[in-house]
């Protein structure tokens, strides 16, 4: 294509996505609101209310990301047995560096996937950095999704014919990168504040325009879209305030390879959900239940304004007592004498009743709670313990661990996608002569680029390390104990694989050999716990160390 058609191309594919998110700018906007607890920020309601909101949304989608985030995330890289490229590859050093920059980058992660759950899916893009550091030149950022330009007519990601990220560039920023460019500035817009309640975007006005003048290049910026076009292998920067859009600002090949020279885009999205037959479309964790926390606000502000009415007021017989009488009535005082110049005192004063609120409140209440629970896999594990039988709560558990699976898989997605990324940016930014120092196996190892410069499997690792998963690992180790005895597995293996299960003191471990080697135990002597220490095994967190001390006594 030549430079007319590529930009009609540009404006096409922005416009379409720009349309798209106008249109779904106030459901977008009602999931932010109910997340932050400020459920009534745009919503229409009487000043002279109490407004009353729970954070049960917050707790829906946090409780989420406790259950898919319990250790930092990591992998573990294989060779491929079809590894090709340059160098000679290195599992070894690849995992090493890999999950050193994966426990850095946590934080980003995980907000990655939060925004994922609020909206209907998210990415996570690696940037550049200026640094000398070999391991350090790439940084990743969680994108959301209405910054995500995608081809929503692809079959997956991988079909996609383009993927592209817009965003906000500062003038300083633009002009180091595309050079000293007479750019037509403006201010930065939150996606929030862009679109009107009409769905209008806010135009500037010569006031606005004079004023932003005046601010320096650094508070001012520009709209600029990276557009990554699959088929032609090409990459475009483009800004409509540079020359009113009709010039790029960058057009290059792809820089980022893959170990077989294929264009990889640094952007991975992140779909928790998706719509059936429109696969790059997903679907909110929020949007399922927001009704339900609609309602249950609703109905918590109604009951708020209703008990402030519930006060005791009386009414009384005009001339039946002076206002020194009422005085004393209003006040209360204990054992007070009111004179009343009545022959009887049947209709001087009543009170007047007050309504009591229908029962159908609590029940519908109930039912949103029901509804609110069904809409999670966890929610129901939330609260109280149950009276529900050991058996009964194993079989529970493992639904809800399959369940919270299908979302893990999602993640360890995106977290072997950025993987691959990152060790692919890591060779792309490596100048001739650089080496880096990291440990791996116990001992420092010095990396190079054509350590990397191959095919590896990538694969996340602690799959399922979500709590109720890890505490079904830790009984199952426990049950299996005589059965890895009988099979001839060493004691010191087992007591290894519990310390760490457990997750307890390395001093363990030597205490217990010191005191095997004392006793003169023979190398197999391993008996599983029995009566009260497996009792405490399956009691919760605190029975469960203290059984496994047991355990590493016997031993």
């Amino acid at each position: 294509m030549n430079k007319e058609e590529t930009i009609k191309l540009i404006r096409i594919i922005k416009n379409e996505h720009d349309d798209y998110w106008q249109q779904k700018s106030s459901e977008m906007r009602k999931y932010r609101d109910v997340y932050e607890t400020k459920f009534w920020r745009t919503l229409q309601a009487d000043d002279t209310m109490i407004r009353v909101e729970t954070p049960d949304a917050y707790t829906y989608i946090e409780s989420y990301i406790a259950s898919l985030f319990t250790r930092a995330p990591a992998v573990v890289v294989g060779k491929d047995i079809a590894a090709t490229g340059t160098g000679v590859a290195n599992p070894e050093a690849a995992q090493a560096i890999a999950n050193r920059w994966l426990y850095q980058k946590r934080e980003q992660i995980e907000n990655a996937s939060r925004l994922a759950l609020i909206y209907d899916y998210s990415a996570l893009k690696l940037i550049p950095q200026k640094t000398d550091k070999m391991l350090d030149k790439s940084e990743v950022v969680a994108v959301p999704p209405w910054e995500v330009i995608v081809d929503r007519d692809a079959g997956s990601p991988i079909q996609q014919r383009y993927i592209g990220h817009t965003y906000y560039l500062n003038v300083t920023e633009a002009k180091e990168r595309y050079g000293a460019k007479k750019f037509t500035a403006i201010p930065k817009m939150d996606y929030f504040d862009e679109y009107g309640g009409d769905g209008s975007k806010p135009r500037y006005n010569g006031q606005a325009r004079r004023s932003i003048d005046d601010l320096p290049d650094s508070y001012l910026y520009i709209e600029v879209v990276e557009l990554y076009d699959l088929v032609r292998d090409r990459v475009y920067f483009w800004s409509p305030q540079w020359q009113n859009g009709e010039s790029l600002l960058e057009d290059a090949e792809i820089p980022l390879r893959t170990y077989d020279n294929q264009p990889l885009p640094p952007i991975k999205t992140l779909y928790y959900s998706r719509i059936p037959d429109s696969p790059m479309e997903g679907i909110s964790a929020m949007g399922r239940v927001y009704d339900q926390f609609y309602e249950k606000n609703i109905l918590r502000t109604y009951w708020a304004n209703s008990v402030r009415r519930d006060s005791r007021q009386y009414i009384y017989k005009e001339g039946t007592m002076d206002e020194e009488s009422l005085a004393k009535i209003t006040a209360g005082v204990d054992g007070a004498m009111i004179a009343v110049d009545n022959d009887s005192l049947d209709g001087v004063i009543r009170e007047v009743g007050v309504t009591p609120i229908s029962s159908n409140f609590d029940r519908y209440q109930a039912y949103i709670e029901a509804d609110i629970t069904r809409g999670s896999v966890i929610q129901a594990f939330a609260g109280q313990p149950t009276k529900a039988s050991a058996t009964e709560i194993t079989a529970i558990a493992s639904y809800a661990a399959s369940e919270m699976g299908k979302l893990a898989r999602e993640r360890d997605n995106l977290i072997e996608g950025i993987t691959e990324c990152y060790l692919r940016f890591v060779h792309l930014l490596s100048q001739e002569g650089d080496r880096a120092v990291v440990e791996a196996g116990g001992r420092a190892v010095v990396i190079t680029p054509t350590d990397i410069d191959s095919q590896f499997k990538i694969a996340a690792l602690d799959q399922g390390s979500q709590p109720l998963a890890d505490a079904l690992k830790k009984q199952n180790l426990v049950a299996l104990l005589p059965t890895l005895q009988s099979l001839g597995v060493p004691s010191n293996l087992l007591l290894d694989e519990i310390v760490r299960a457990y997750e307890l003191p390395k001093t363990f471990t030597d205490a217990a050999a010191q005191a095997i080697a004392a006793a003169g135990a023979p190398a197999g002597a391993v008996k599983a716990p029995t009566g009260a220490a497996a009792s405490r095994l399956e009691a919760g967190p605190t029975g469960q160390m203290n059984s496994a001390a047991q355990i590493v006594n016997k031993l």
